[in-house]
This record gives C-alpha cells, sequence and structure tokens, in this order.
C-alpha cells in the first residue's frame, strides 16, 4: 500500500530529499520510501494498511520539523566523466554470482579484488608513514560514548547482547526456547568505523609530533532491511588512515591524499565526483552540525557515477574534524598543550569491488592495466 504526502509550498527540493533519507529510519513496517519530484510527494509503500495512521503521523511530524532546517546543497570539487571511454552494460545478476548483492558473501573473483584494492589502499598509506593497526569489531560503549555517537546517529548503532552466566537462566532458555526474555545489552557495540579505536588508544595523551594509523576492519551500520543491496550493507569493510597533528599538517596531508586517490580514480577509468559532505545527523536541534561541516570543508565525499545506470554511491570520504574528537578525547600537544587536530580517510573496499565490476564486467582482461597488474602478482 502506497501512502503519498503532498509538499508543494512547504520544503524546498534538498529539504525533501533530506527527509527522505531520514524517513527509511524512521518507520517500522515500510518497504519503500523516495520522494516524487515531478509531483512533488513523499511516496511510503507500507507493509499493511493498519499502519498508515502510524505512517502518517511519523512523516507530517517529520515534515514541520524538517521545514525548520537549513538544507545545504554539496558543493562540487572535482569532477570526471570519462566522455570518450566506452563503457560495457552489465548485468547485475551475473555481478551477483561472485558478489552477493546483499552483502552477506563475496567469491572468487570478489575476493581477488578485494585484497587487491585493499593493497593498494595500504601501499598508499605507506607514503605516508603510517603505523599498522588491527583492531575489533567490538568498541567499548563507553567510547561511543565519548564522542556521543548514539545521541548524534542513533539510527546506525549496533548494540551487542549477551545471555547472563547464570545457571537457571541458561537452563530455563534452553527449557522454554525463549532468548529474548532472558538477553541483556554487554558493555560493548559493533564498531561503526575504524577510527574510533585510534582515539581510545590515545585518549588522554600528549603527542609530540605528528602520527599516521592505518588499519582495515569490518564496520557495522543498522540500515532499513529493504535498503540493502548492492553497494549498501549493515556490515561492509573499511580501509582507513587516520592522521593526528597540529592544523596545518592535518590539512595539508588530507588535501595530499585526496589528490591521490583522485588521481587513482581516474588512472582505473572511473566516472564520478569529489563533493563536499556531512555526518548522517538525525534529530533537527543537531542539523547546524551538518551545516557546520559542509561550510567548514570538514567532509568530502569521492562519488562514483556507474556507467549505463543511474547508480551512484560514495566509495571514499576525506575528512578534517579539526579539534572536535581529540578535545573529546584529551589528545594534545606536547609542545603547545593544546588539543590536537585529526581526521581519517576512509575506503569502503567493497564498494570499490562493487563499482569496478559494475563499470567494467566480470572479465578480468577487461580491467584497467593497474588491476591487471595488481592481479598477476
Amino acid at each position: 500500500m502506497s501512502i503519498r504526502v503532498p509538499i508543494t509550498g512547504v520544503l524546498n527540493e534538498k529539504q525533501a530529499d533530506a527527509l527522505t533519507l531520514k524517513l527509511a529510519y524512521s518507520m517500522e513496517g515500510i518497504c519503500e520510501c523516495t520522494y516524487d519530484e515531478i509531483n512533488r510527494e513523499i511516496i511510503v509503500k507500507s507493509e499493511n494498511e493498519s499502519n498508515t495512521e502510524y505512517v502518517l503521523g511519523i512523516i507530517q511530524t517529520m515534515i514541520l520539523e524538517e521545514k525548520e532546517i537549513r538544507a545545504m546543497g554539496s558543493r562540487l570539487i572535482k569532477t570526471q566523466n570519462q566522455q570518450k571511454q566506452t563503457y560495457p552494460t552489465i548485468d547485475q545478476t551475473e555481478i551477483a554470482n561472485y558478489f552477493d548483492l546483499n552483502g552477506t558473501m563475496k567469491k572468487e573473483l570478489a575476493v581477488e579484488l578485494y585484497s587487491i584494492f585493499d593493497l593498494i589502499f595500504q601501499n598508499i598509506s605507506q607514503n605516508y608513514n603510517a603505523k599498522n593497526r588491527k583492531y575489533s569489531s567490538l568498541i567499548p560503549r563507553e567510547v561511543m560514548d565519548v564522542c556521543k555517537y548514539v545521541n548524534y546517529f542513533p539510527q546506525n548503532a549496533y548494540f551487542v547482547a549477551e545471555l547472563p552466566h547464570d545457571y537457571y537462566v541458561l537452563k530455563q532458555v534452553k527449557i522454554e526456547n525463549d532468548i529474548e526474555n532472558f538477553v541483556r545489552l554487554n558493555e560493548f557495540m559493533l564498531s561503526p568505523a575504524v577510527c574510533f579505536h585510534c582515539y581510545q588508544e590515545l585518549k588522554n595523551q600528549e603527542i609530540k609530533d605528528s602520527i599516521v594509523f592505518t588499519a582495515e576492519g569490518s564496520c557495522f551500520r543498522h540500515e532499513a532491511a529493504w535498503r540493502v543491496g548492492q553497494h549498501r550493507m549493515n556490515e561492509f569493510s573499511m580501509r582507513e588512515i587516520i592522521y593526528f597533528g597540529q592544523p596545518e599538517f592535518v590539512f595539508q596531508i588530507r588535501n595530499d591524499i585526496l589528490e591521490e586517490i583522485w588521481d587513482l580514480f581516474n588512472e582505473l577509468g572511473f566516472c564520478g565526483r569529489i563533493e563536499t559532505a556531512h555526518d548522517p545527523f538525525y534529530f533537527p536541534q543537531d542539523s547546524s552540525r551538518a551545516q557546520h561541516q559542509m561550510l567548514a570543508d570538514m567532509k568530502y565525499e569521492l562519488v562514483v557515477e556507474i556507467p549505463n545506470s543511474d547508480i551512484s554511491f560514495s566509495i571514499a570520504s576525506f575528512n578534517n574534524v579539526k579539534d572536535t574528537l581529540c578535545r573529546e578525547f584529551d589528545i594534545t600537544s606536547t609542545i603547545d598543550k593544546k588539543y590536537l587536530h585529526s581526521g581519517c580517510v576512509a575506503f569502503g573496499i567493497d564498494r570499490w569491488v562493487y563499482a569496478l565490476m559494475s563499470t567494467f564486467g566480470l572479465d578480468i582482461q577487461c580491467y584497467p592495466q593497474k588491476i591487471r597488474e595488481y592481479y598477476r602478482r
């Protein structure tokens, strides 16, 4: 059942787009949420009619909230459309033979490409003398509380549950086959990003010089079930380059890595752009933080555009969070005792693999030279 809500005279285009994204995380029992630009309507598909009043109530409430937010569009930093190149038309069902489109499994060629991209990014990190790290997929909730992750992004949080180590409870679970009445939260979350571990490692420390880390790991973000697939997953892998130092250092290394990755992007023959972006703050009272990120150029995203389709998605982000997180984690300079600046460059490895397959197909001989060279190693 489709529910259509007109927004003419209420929301502008940017506000409508922003609202549509938030609505995906705001209602149980829906299977689609889109914005009809022609008729200027928010369209929500519900799984049953009994949800209509519930869905309409949330939409109307969130429209009133979004109406008060100054929505800002992204600013283009770089663009590349590879106009002279001809791309094949790719059958997504063929990609699914190697890269399950729900993200649950990668096979054969997809696994090889994953290793290749991770090695490429790791090699790039060594140009900046990055220290290698391997962190757990679990991260203490108290660490995430420091940076207020759940406060800002509750829609994406994954928590870890457990059964108590109690004989009678465990026996009752076996007898009744009932987990939900006995399960409890423990002290961990599933890590939503690799970089948070670095802040925990340096917490309450004074740093003499700049320092750079690199780490690869699994990340977890709670997605609406109907949105999961292709490039959007609940569990995904990231390689990050994380940097701490004086403001000039952080500004420069972010820009240097951006230029290096843009050169790689073009060398691989991708189409796309780099644009300003912001983190997905959920509540309207935090919208000023998103606006500040855009105006202060704190986040850039590299967006790939898949040829012969309307598919586009971010495959990397370039972040300079100034002193915000070092202030929260009390990471300072031994030189002037001020809070350090920091940031990270994050690569969604699964997305690079999916982008390559969706752009060039499944024949390794049709891949860019750089990929073929790594494949033969």
